[in-house]
């Protein structure tokens, strides 16, 4: 019987390698308990595809009800076969995906190694591409989810959605890094300032909107999606471009009695704390909570239970992929 040749026997055993690092599963939520996952910023190098296959296969395989992704899809370049390959993983994910952009999408691609794009144009193709029915998430599943662009007033905000379960309230709000979207650069135009403008805008009357509807159906809480960091680091003093967001979302967290949480990439490092502050007594807001996910060179995604019946989050469960010679 003929051996088997070389090549064989290396694909074999990188199948096994690929099976041998394979998480251990999330334990069964609790009874009246529901989950998502949450994703973000990668992949951005070819060594990162790999583990972000595997990510694919592990959130398909878990409980969540959806996976939330936060942007950054890619690093560079910004090309519509990036956009397509994007798409095709996205659509991949067993669950249903809500997706919102992040800046390497296209605020950045004016840059040379992306390509030298008007990000404007960039956003108009993204638009485009990924939102073609708002009406629906991505993913092997679709599902229901509202979007702000059939409200009327800004038609052009495909991109951000709204969905309820469990007593609480879930939106994306299309805010990102690079200032989100305010930062120079060579050949900046007005249209770019007037862009940010109203898509800030529309994105703080969009919060607004999540607030009162959280307000007279006496939800538990309130989870707002964006990429962009805010620097709530530096809270009351926040990064150019979400001076007006954290101000109003203070306003909004002060007064309102049940659970926030504010989820966003763009810092590539998990963590979950409490940031929010009063600006007067510098106090923190006790039903604040914010979530940053993972992101290059970190492959991983958050799985967030929470319990419908108590109206609170139970755990942040980190599930990083593990990194291995081969990727």
């Amino acid at each position: 019987m003929a051996r088997p040749s070389k090549f064989v026997c290396l694909t074999i055993a990188l199948a096994a390698l690929a099976t041998s690092c394979s998480l251990e599963p999330s334990p069964p939520p609790p009874v009246g308990t529901f989950t998502f996952g949450v994703y973000g910023d990668g992949p951005y190098r070819v060594w990162e595809v790999g583990r972000f296959r595997h990510l694919i296969r592990d959130v398909s395989k878990s409980d969540v009800d959806w996976l939330i992704h936060v942007g950054d899809i890619f690093w560079y370049p910004c090309s519509d076969a990036n956009y397509k390959r994007s798409l095709r993983s996205l659509n991949a994910i067993k669950c249903p995906v809500v997706y919102t952009p992040g800046d390497n999408e296209w605020t950045d691609c004016h840059v040379r190694i992306a390509g030298g794009h008007e990000p404007l144009e960039r956003l108009d193709h993204l638009r485009k591409t990924f939102y073609t029915d708002p009406a629906h998430s991505l993913g092997a599943r679709r599902m229901a989810i509202q979007s702000q662009s059939q409200a009327g007033r800004y038609p052009e905000l495909v991109e951000n959605a709204r969905w309820v379960r469990g007593g609480f309230v879930f939106i994306t709000i299309h805010m990102v890094g690079s200032e989100n979207g305010t930062e120079e650069f060579r050949g900046r135009r007005e249209d770019s300032d007037a862009e940010a403008a109203r898509r800030i805008e529309g994105c703080l009357e969009w919060m607004h909107e999540a607030f009162a509807l959280a307000d007279s159906m006496d939800a538990h809480g309130v989870v707002i999606a964006m990429h962009g960091s805010p620097g709530l680091q530096y809270h009351p003093r926040p990064r150019p471009g979400f001076e007006a967001f954290l101000e109003q979302l203070e306003a909004r967290v002060k007064i309102f009695p049940g659970r926030v949480l504010l989820i966003h990439g763009d810092g590539h490092q998990f963590q979950v704390d409490h940031p929010l502050r009063d600006r007067v007594s510098y106090e923190p807001l006790a039903n604040f909570t914010r979530l940053e996910t993972f992101g290059s060179p970190d492959i991983g995604w958050v799985r967030v239970v929470v319990d419908s019946v108590a109206g609170d989050f139970v755990s942040f469960e980190p599930r990083v992929m593990k990194r291995w010679w081969i990727w």
